[in-house]
């Protein structure tokens, strides 16, 4: 039945859904991007520095994270919360969409990073392109019940741009 009172529960439910939907939500990407830093990089790349980024909350027009290492290299991963996670997209401005992972995507990236007065992470990361001193990587936390159990990566190449 329609009534005032069924109408402010189902408004409650709605609210207390959404609620715990972003909650949800916001606990994945947590878990991407904690397995990508304390498993992955601190296994792989420890002597790294992990670089603060000025992108925006929602997470777009960025990497997930970026680290740097005295000599000049650099690791720029994305971050998913589990295998089954699918790759990002963007629009550039052409019309086109490309894929993360994609040479068209990374360097769309970089021009985000421009505009926002990122410079220093902008040559860092230029430096590393001409020097084929870069590693673009994908992590995906393993699907688990509460227990964490691993990870997995795969690295890009984005020497040549995606193919038609």
């Amino acid at each position: 039945m329609n009534t005032p009172e069924s109408a402010a529960e189902r408004g409650e439910a709605r609210g207390t859904y959404k609620e715990a939907h972003t909650q949800m939500g916001k606990s994945a990407e947590d878990f991407g991007e904690k397995t990508a830093e304390h498993h992955f990089i601190a296994e792989r790349y420890p002597d790294f520095e992990k670089q603060y980024l000025l992108g925006p909350k929602s997470g777009n027009d960025q990497f997930d994270q970026l680290w740097t290492h005295e000599d000049g290299r650099v690791v720029v991963v994305e971050a998913k919360s589990n295998v089954e996670t699918e790759l990002g997209s963007r629009r550039l401005p052409d019309g086109r969409r490309v894929s993360q992972g994609s040479q068209e995507y990374f360097l769309d990236i970089i021009e985000a990073m421009k505009k926002r007065g990122e410079f220093e992470t902008v040559e860092a990361l230029e430096r590393a392109l001409e020097g084929d001193r870069i590693d673009y990587v994908v992590v995906k936390g393993e699907k688990n019940t509460g227990t964490y159990t691993g990870y997995q990566y795969r690295r890009f190449d984005i020497s040549k741009g995606t193919l038609p």
